[in-house]
């Protein structure tokens, strides 16, 4: 009687016990993880450039700012009308810059020696045949610094035909994958878009990279091609 009775008293103390101890959570099952596949695509295309631009500074040095100012604009407004006058090129005329140079003299002194004066006059022709003209009439009005660039005014067209082809490739890669492992391949759950790029030059970089995308074509690229890839990766569902 006395083991039944002790047995009894503590009865109310492991109740309160419980109470304080708080709600008591249950972990739940762990839900298994959506069954996808993800696959990376890529594809090149050789873009032939159609237009160049032939970008020009004309430069004026004189002892006197003004001089150098003045000489800049009597040689930059005749080289842009002449230009001007040349069928099919169309000219775009910057902003004029100034500077300074020193000199040194017999004890190593520096001191101002002459001021000079820059204007950017850029070229732009689809005949490139123009290119050694505009640069020859350029050559005796203060030319300094001459460079071509060389692009396609088809490019952004160009770009959504070489991610239609990335895109093909990675679902290319995503049914052969499927195959092979016995399962079905389900729809698309995210598409993200990779490195896009174009390059203005074609080296021996350009005909590696051509090798390591999934779609390109098999030829060598032309003489002056614009490289532009693109790669993305597809989250497909496994059914």
């Amino acid at each position: 009687m006395r083991t039944l009775a002790r047995i009894a008293s503590l009865t109310p103390v492991l109740s309160l016990l419980a109470a304080c101890a708080g709600p008591t959570y249950l972990s739940p099952q762990s839900i298994p993880a959506e069954h996808t596949i993800t696959v990376g695509g890529s594809a090149s295309l050789d873009v032939m450039p159609d237009e160049a631009c032939v970008e020009l500074t004309v430069t004026a040095r004189d002892a006197a700012m003004l001089a150098a100012h003045a000489a800049l604009v009597a040689n930059s407004e005749a080289l842009l009308a002449d230009l001007r006058q040349r069928p099919g090129l169309v000219v775009e005329q910057g902003a004029v810059s100034y500077g300074s140079e020193y000199d040194n003299d017999s004890g190593g002194r520096s001191h101002l020696a002459r001021y000079v004066a820059s204007a950017q006059v850029n070229v732009r022709t689809r005949d490139f045949a123009q290119i050694a003209d505009v640069i020859a009439r350029a050559a005796p009005r203060g030319l300094e610094r001459v460079g071509v660039v060389y692009y396609s005014t088809q490019i952004v067209s160009k770009k959504v035909e070489v991610r239609a082809h990335a895109l093909e490739a990675a679902r290319d890669k995503a049914r052969a994958m499927t195959t092979t492992l016995g399962v079905s391949l389900g729809d698309v759950v995210t598409i993200v878009e990779g490195d896009s790029h174009t390059n203005s030059s074609v080296g021996t970089g350009n005909y590696l990279e051509r090798g390591a995308v999934d779609k390109a074509s098999d030829t060598p690229a032309p003489p002056g091609a614009i490289p532009l890839s693109v790669s993305v990766s597809v989250v497909y569902r496994l059914r």
